[in-house]
């Protein structure tokens, strides 16, 4: 979810805009954990539903 905001961070050369941003990517991930168990289920459920 921050791939393209990481991407224009680093890209401005913005030393303050690039630390704000992985704060925030590490806040989210903190709070969210490892997502990758949670998206294989739904993959799983979007392949049942198409199969229909």
């Amino acid at each position: 979810m921050y791939g393209v905001a990481m991407q224009q961070a680093a890209a401005s050369g913005d030393i303050s805009r690039m630390k704000e941003v992985c704060r925030q990517a590490e806040d989210y991930l903190e709070k969210v954990g490892d997502i990758s168990a949670a998206l294989q289920v739904l993959k799983v459920e979007i392949a049942k539903l198409e199969k229909k």
